[in-house]
């Protein structure tokens, strides 16, 4: 990253144009896909939604959360106006660029002048995997990215309440929030905040379900749809570039008891040498150990999805513009996700998730070595950001 240094500035603001634009042409290409999982789960309920209208949410129609049902449902207040196709993924699409504007922030915080955060900002736009998830298949990761960003950002800063909340919200729109949880128990155990910052968590969860509960669904509904997520395949790697793609064929039952104990013991030993780990807590620990909690986290845990390393990818970009040294992690995640893609939308060939696990294998290495025996703190405290 640090190359650009080396461009003049219509160079410079040439090549991020060209990323903008780039980001714009793919998702206008994008739009009229629909894939299985749009056929098969979105449109049924859109369709649902607009034949019941609000009083459909007080049903369990659907295995996502309320919130993003919330969305769905204003969606189809557009009918008369927009196709359902467009409808759905143009929230993913504006979260996109909200996502853009919070990785330009985060850049910001370690690059206060320049044009190295609106490098970061563009390049997020006009990464593959996310323009992919988005504006083709119509996923809505983008949507609780938001807040996950917005966490960190909130801990970069000093304002862990905040952070929380925000972490909270994420949590509240989709399970893969928890990647980051570790971080916030690292925090804690840090005595960055106290105990009860956490009841925030099952607090925001409860009032974001709310809506849903006062139409008429159960509060116990609401607070096991992740635990009704968890029953939806018997995969132990649902195209996941993990190491369980590769023990498929082992006992469903005993593989996921085991996988679970063991992904327990590692993120909790994983935690504890983070906690005592000397080194100071400043804006770069936080966000390299931001980056190996969504990375090692869906790498250990079993009957994780093919889109569960989007956080790994987004964090290793703005990682990678803290420590330019990392340049290639962020390309590394770009064909770990990307191969997963491509067997989930275009049928390519299982091996390619294989090879895709062994190169994350490789990179939750290297993460780890870097974490604890390279130095990753150059003495920069957590800073208070202003717009300017």
């Amino acid at each position: 990253m640090g190359g650009m240094k080396r461009f003049s500035p219509p160079l410079k603001f040439g090549v991020i144009f060209l990323l903008f634009i780039i980001g714009i042409i793919f998702r206008v290409i994008a739009l009229p896909a629909i894939s299985a999982d749009m056929k098969w789960y979105l449109f049924p309920w859109y369709d649902f939604l607009k034949q019941h209208g609000a009083q459909g949410l007080a049903t369990s129609f659907s295995n996502y959360a309320p919130p993003y049902l919330y969305l769905l449902w204003l969606a189809t207040l557009t009918s008369n106006v927009l196709p359902k196709i467009l409808a759905i993924k143009s929230f993913s699409i504006v979260a996109d660029i909200i996502n853009s504007f919070l990785v330009y922030r985060i850049v910001r915080l370690k690059y206060p002048t320049g044009s190295k955060p609106l490098l970061a900002g563009v390049i997020f736009w006009a990464l593959p995997t996310v323009m992919v998830n988005s504006s083709l298949w119509g996923q809505a990761d983008s949507i609780y990215i938001i807040f996950l960003m917005a966490c960190l950002y909130f801990l970069l800063i000093n304002k862990p309440v905040l952070g929380v909340f925000a972490f909270s919200a994420a949590f509240a729109i989709k399970a893969q929030a928890f990647f980051l949880f570790p971080v916030l128990m690292i925090l804690f155990f840090r005595k960055r905040f106290p105990w009860y910052f956490f009841l925030l968590i099952p607090l925001i969860y409860a009032l974001f379900c709310l809506p849903a509960v006062l139409l008429g669904q159960g509060w116990l509904a609401v607070f096991t749809i992740y635990l009704f997520q968890s029953t939806y395949y018997h995969e132990l790697s649902k195209h996941a570039p993990n190491l369980y793609i590769f023990m498929n064929s082992f006992p469903y039952n005993l593989g996921v008891a085991l996988g679970l104990a063991f992904a327990g013991v590692a993120i909790s030993c994983w935690v504890w040498l983070s906690i005592r780990s000397k080194s100071e807590l400043d804006l770069n620990r936080i966000l390299f150990i931001s980056l190996v909690s969504v990375a090692l986290t869906p790498f250990i845990l079993p009957k994780m999805l093919d889109r569960y390393f989007y956080p790994a990818d987004v964090l290793s970009l703005v990682a990678a513009f803290y420590f330019p040294e990392i340049w290639f992690i962020p390309i590394l995640y770009q064909l770990i996700s990307g191969s997963a893609y491509l067997v989930s939308l275009f049928d390519a060939p299982l091996a390619l998730i294989k090879v895709a696990a062994l190169i994350n294998t490789a990179a939750i290495c290297f993460l780890l070595w870097r974490q604890f025996q390279a130095p990753v703190s150059s003495g920069q405290a957590l800073v208070k950001d202003t717009l300017t």
